[in-house]
């Protein structure tokens, strides 16, 4: 009785991790990241700056690849493939753009991803 109470004990505290390193990221989490992303791409320009190399591309791909690179090591977790896709590739285009001119780039009123459990919004009633 005793070892499958601690399966039991040891199987939800499982399914309770992995729910919680599952989770979608909240919206203000996702902005947060995006303002990082376009600040870092600024501060890489101003190094770049000093060293007379300021908005070089070539320089930029280089900064972003050892600030985060295309798999958004430091990323919150959103959504699912698609959205994640389409989040880092919105950071990448911020930190690009900030690296080329200097000046951290304006981050769009991102709508917050859906969860893959809700209907679709055309579908929600009210």
């Amino acid at each position: 009785m005793e070892k499958r109470y601690a399966a039991a004990t040891l199987s939800l505290s499982l399914a309770a991790l992995l729910t919680a390193c599952t989770s979608s990221a909240s919206h203000e989490e996702q902005i947060e990241y995006l303002h990082k992303m376009a600040q870092r791409g600024a501060e890489a320009h101003a190094v770049y700056k000093s060293q007379g190399d300021a908005g070089d591309p070539d320089k930029c791909e280089s900064a972003y690849e050892l600030y985060n690179g295309p798999h958004g090591n430091d990323a919150p977790v959103v959504g699912n493939y698609d959205e994640k896709v389409a989040f880092l590739k919105e950071g990448e285009r911020l930190f690009m753009g900030s690296c080329m001119n200097g000046t951290p780039s304006a981050v769009s009123a991102r709508s917050k991803p859906a969860s893959p459990s809700a209907p679709p919004a055309s579908r929600a009633t009210t």
